[in-house]
């Protein structure tokens, strides 16, 4: 494998309009891939009403946030698959794929007829599409960061794939803002009937806008290189296991505390506020949707500064911040005002925010082009599926279990120490620009 040092030569480059444009329809389609796919987080509670049945609502909700885990299962599958055509065939192949396999899942989940009217074989459905949905995430972020990074200038790595987590957050800020638009504007009754479909249904034309998009993009320069020079891979996973474990069991830790703070605090926690704390629905997601605002503006600042400081002191600052604050966050919370839920969740993600700034860049940098969308696709699936597919599912069950709702705070602070361990093991990446597949 060779390894090229720079002093950052390239920091100071410009971007010129054909790697804007690439940019752009990456980061857009990757905003539609994620609007659809959380979608089912934030109508969580309705869903259990509608497709499980009637009795016990903890154990409804805690079914259906058990087909919220189980899609993340097929994430790594989703990373190989996917990873193999984007290794062996193109950025562009694999991520056009995808697009057009989440929104046929989520706009088909809008059609399921409800428990009352099919029984068991609705939330069977939901399951199935929730799987195809989990397939497709599992190759949308890695392939998209690995077409990003590949795209833009050198010294500005950490900046342009930041927009990558971006779009991440804006497409689950839009699908929050979903959630309380419906929420507010209809009746129970109205949203239980047809309100919560229509936002599912958004996902057809979104998703056929995302796969033109797609359908125009240029093949990665790094890649057109390394597919015309013959060092791509015949068997990507094959040779991502062999040289590169150590850099996957990496970046499965690293996944593991911004992961557990997205899923934990900004998907489920809507739903905790509103279901243990007896929060009001609408002031719930409100908080969620400020909190995500704070993490949003956070990591472009952050990801500007990992392109002139590193990527490793990031890492190391968001885990020990997440360590801290995460009891004190909780706390907040519990003062139940609007100011103190906006507070609680900010103070915590903004050592998320910290972890998710340099994170694109570190990963993509970690693998050679031969082998990067199939490398970070298995490290960053295996770690959301371990700790943030079981986010939701394992924070209901603890504060079922200790009858306490600061039982959250610990899983939090639990996921921060494995991260920070991660981190400090982790080499820096700043300097380094790897291309080659030889050994």
């Amino acid at each position: 494998m060779s390894v090229q040092t720079h002093a950052q030569a390239g920091a100071g480059a410009g971007i010129t309009p054909a790697q804007r444009k690439s940019i752009v329809a990456a980061c857009i389609g990757n905003f539609i891939e994620w609007y659809e796919f959380v979608l089912y987080g934030y109508f969580a509670s309705t869903i259990a009403k509608l497709f499980f049945p009637a009795g016990d609502p903890t154990a409804a909700l805690l079914l259906t946030f058990a087909l919220f885990g189980v899609s993340f299962v097929v994430r790594p599958l989703g990373g190989v698959v996917f990873g193999y055509i984007g290794d062996r065939y193109g950025r562009r192949s694999a991520l056009s794929a995808i697009i057009l396999l989440i929104s046929l899942g989520t706009a088909l989940m809008a059609l399921v007829p409800p428990y009352a009217s099919i029984g068991v074989a609705a939330p069977v459905l939901i399951l199935v599409l929730r799987l195809a949905q989990g397939l497709s995430a599992g190759g949308e972020w890695t392939g998209a960061v690995a077409y990003v990074i590949e795209t833009a200038p050198a010294g500005r790595r950490a900046y342009y794939g930041s927009w990558q987590t971006i779009t991440i957050v804006l497409g689950m800020m839009v699908a929050s803002l979903s959630a309380l638009l419906f929420t507010e504007v209809l009746s129970p009754a109205a949203l239980e009937s047809w309100g919560w479909r229509v936002p599912f249904l958004i996902a057809l034309p979104l998703g056929l806008i995302g796969l033109y998009m797609r359908l125009r993009l240029d093949e990665t320069p790094e890649f057109a290189q390394v597919a015309a020079s013959g060092e791509h891979e015949r068997a990507p996973l094959r040779a991502t296991l062999r040289h590169d474990w150590r850099s996957i069991l990496r970046i499965a830790a690293l996944v593991c505390s911004p992961t557990m703070c997205t899923y934990v605090l900004l998907v489920y926690g809507p739903t905790f506020l509103a279901t243990e704390l007896k929060v009001p629905a609408a002031q719930a997601k409100l908080a969620g949707f400020a909190a995500m605002v704070v993490m949003m503006v956070l990591t472009v600042v952050f990801a500007r500064l990992c392109d002139r400081v590193g990527r490793k002191p990031f890492l190391i600052a968001g885990a020990i911040w997440v360590l801290v604050t995460a009891p004190l966050g909780f706390l907040l919370l519990h003062r139940l005002s609007f100011g103190f839920l906006v507070a609680g969740l900010a103070l915590v993600v903004i050592g998320e925010a910290l972890m998710l700034a340099p994170q694109p860049a570190i990963f993509a940098e970690l693998f050679p082009t031969a082998r990067r969308y199939s490398g970070v696709g298995i490290g960053y699936n295996i770690g959301v599926v371990l700790f943030g597919g079981a986010g939701p599912l394992v924070a209901t069950a603890i504060v079922e279990a200790t009858q306490s709702t600061y039982a959250p705070a610990g899983y939090l602070a639990c996921g921060a120490l494995i991260s920070l361990i991660a981190a400090i093991c982790t080499p820096e990446t700043l300097r380094r620009d790897r291309t080659s597949t030889a050994s």
